[in-house]
This record gives C-alpha cells, structure tokens and sequence, in this order.
C-alpha cells in the first residue's frame, strides 16, 4: 500500500514539473505561474510540514521573549523550526500599577509585541538601571492607532546600589543584574521579539490559522504585483483602515487607483516574514512582518514592512500597515 501511495505522490510530482516546463516552451509567463503556486495549499504545507507555531511563523531563527506581567514571569524561547524555552526567571519586576499602558507617566507596562531596538552598555547608563538595557520600540504602530501614549520602556537591571531590592518600575521590565547578563550572552537582539502579556491572554495560534494567513498573504502578494486593484483591495478592513501617514481608506484607496495605473511591472520578494499573533482584547490580531523589494520603473524600495491584520474566518482583513 504504502508503495502505491508513494507512486502516486511521484506521478504527481512528473505531471506538476511537466505542466512547468510545458508553459515555459510555449513562451507563458513563468514568472507568474510560480507566484500563483505561492499560495498553493501544497506550498503553504511545504512551509509549515515540521514547524512549531505556537507564538506564531518565522522564516529565521528567533529569540522570543515571553513576559508575564501578572506573574512576574519572564521566559525566553529559542526559535528554529521548533520551539525551546532557554531559561524562566521568576523574580522580574514591571511597572507599578496594574493593567495596560495607555498614557505617559501612568505606571503601567504595556502589553503589546515589541522589538529591541538598542542595545545601552554600563557607560551609557545611569547606575539605576544596573548594568545594561535594551530599548523596545514602544509605542509601537498599532499602539499609535490605538491613541496610547508614553516612551521610554526599557529592559534594563536592579539598580548598582542596591541590587536586591525589591521595587516597582514606572513601565519598564526589570531583571537581576546577574540573571540580565547571562540574558545577554545567550539572545542577539537584533533577532529577538518580546511579547509582553498576562497569564490570562498568552497569544498562541495554530497551523491552520496560520495556513490561512500566509495563502491570504500570497494572494494579496500577488494581486499587488500585477495590478488588479480590485482584489488587492478586497483583503483591507474599509471602515477601520490606517495607514501610518494617517491615510484613511479612502485617501489609500486613491492613491492605489493612481499607482496601479501607472506601475504596470513590478518586481516584489518578501523575505524574513513573521507571523505574531497578537496580545489584545480583540482576539485573532496578528503582526505580519517581512522584508521587502519593490521596484517598478524608476521607483525602487527596499525596507522592512508592517502589517496588522484581523483573521476572519478564511479572509484576512488590514486594518493598519507602514
């Protein structure tokens, strides 16, 4: 049986490279053939066939950083294909006051995902911080849409004078300086995701919504490379969209109309892309992220891209992006 069964999985495998080869000698647009077949369910299971997504779908290896705000908890995973929690340190420190930043100065630490952004030495800092710190990008994009104020959030130590003591921060995490240097050997940070929540909202996922969002992902990919407006629009959220210059829906609705028009061949690659379902009070919220490469005609873009979606049943919808 399982001979039959591998023979079938081989002719399949003969007639799909047939098909291939058989549209390239006839001059078809290969190109586009393989940017269709992105969004395959055969291409979307060779992407997730041995991965872990429990925190969400990396393209490259990942340091994530799980902070309980409630519990005092902070847990630091490994990420490559498969999931490994490193090390739990269970005497941090948060913010005084409880509950979710909203505004400067309110004592809270924020619960959100966030990068670190800097990486501050003990020549840079003053001795209440302890030994080193890193910065997050708090208030991030979705943070901004939601009206929440305030900066300055940091990962940082116990203060030098007294490194045992035991206080609350203004927003920040704080972590024993011993325990903030062995942190700091093991986790590049450049390549680090800290998701901040409690232990009532831990925000997992699963393959299938995860299947989901990258065929929903393709095909928005695909309806943007080549042109048909329509559909690319089709996958935004018309009544709560943003874009980060503040551009309502139909303010980006025009500006697409114009650039559609005049942009007819595009190259655009993905790289590095992520996939975070996101702590919030609404649920099904996710962070997609990836590098891009555009260029069309004279105008060429290489950068980092952001997207924040609601999952809907088997639809995507977009309802803020940078």
């Amino acid at each position: 049986m399982k001979t039959f069964i591998y023979l079938l999985v081989f002719i399949s495998f003969l007639n799909a490279q047939m098909n291939v080869l058989d549209i390239y000698r006839k001059g078809g647009n290969f190109e586009k053939l393989a940017d269709k077949m992105l969004y395959s369910d055969e291409y979307i299971n060779y992407l997730l066939k041995n991965k872990d997504v429990t925190f969400g779908y990396y393209d490259r290896p990942k340091n994530i950083i799980l902070c309980f705000k409630d519990k005092r908890d902070l847990r630091v995973y490994k990420y490559d294909d498969l999931l490994i929690l490193n090390k739990e340190l269970k005497n941090i420190l948060t913010g005084r006051n409880e509950g979710d930043k909203w505004i400067e100065g309110d004592g809270k630490t924020p619960i959100g995902v966030y990068r670190l952004t800097k990486k501050l030495n003990d020549n840079q800092l003053n001795d209440f911080y302890g030994p080193l710190a890193y910065v997050t990008n708090y208030p991030n994009l979705y943070d901004k849409y939601l009206g929440k104020s305030g900066h300055g959030i940091w990962i940082h130590g116990f203060p030098k004078d007294n490194p045992y003591r035991d206080f609350d921060t203004k927003g920040c995490i704080a972590i024993p300086n011993n325990s903030l240097i062995n942190l700091s050997k093991q986790i590049n940070y450049k390549d680090s995701i800290l998701i901040i929540t409690t232990s009532s909202d831990i925000p997992t996922t699963n393959k299938k919504k995860i299947a989901i969002i990258l065929k929903n992902i393709f095909k928005w990919r695909y309806a943007w490379k080549y042109n048909k407006l329509q559909e690319y629009l089709s996958f935004y959220d018309k009544d709560n969209f943003k874009k980060s210059n503040k551009y309502n829906f139909t303010k980006f609705e025009q500006m697409k109309r114009y650039i559609f028009s005049v942009q007819k061949n595009k190259t655009l690659k993905f790289s590095n892309l992520s996939i975070i379902p996101y702590p919030s009070v609404e649920k099904d919220i996710y962070k997609v992220e990836f590098d891009e490469f555009f260029k069309s005609g004279y105008k060429q873009f290489r950068g980092h891209k952001v997207l924040y979606l609601k999952l809907i049943r088997d639809k995507i919808s977009i309802f803020l992006e940078n």
